[in-house]
């Protein structure tokens, strides 16, 4: 992937807080899964894009977030991506295809 469809991606996630995890584009699944022990440099920047906004439009104002907390969120929502494209190789079903992309609600039970 080059750095203009990189860019690209990063303002998808900013433009669209409330994509349902069915919606995201493929090449960012398998990147998911393709990272090695931690999300890719693209991969941080979309997840902490898409989860910026869902949080803005979840309080309903622009504020400052905790980086620590983002942080978080950006790790579990890439775990979810990488445990989603495996379902999809496999053909397994997942409950979370239904679920917000950039919302991190209920994955630190």
């Amino acid at each position: 992937m080059d750095t203009a469809e990189e860019e690209s991606y990063i303002q998808l996630a900013t433009r669209s807080p409330n994509m349902l995890c069915s919606d995201l584009p493929f090449e960012i699944l398998e990147a998911c899964s393709f990272a090695d022990n931690e999300p890719t440099e693209f991969l941080r920047r979309f997840f902490r894009a898409g989860h910026i906004a869902w949080l803005t439009e979840l309080i309903g104002r622009q504020t400052e977030f905790d980086p620590e907390l983002i942080d978080r969120a950006v790790f579990v929502l890439w775990i979810r991506g990488a445990s989603l494209y495996t379902s999809y190789i496999i053909g397994r079903e997942d409950t979370d295809w239904d679920q917000q992309l950039f919302s991190d609600e209920g994955l630190y039970d």
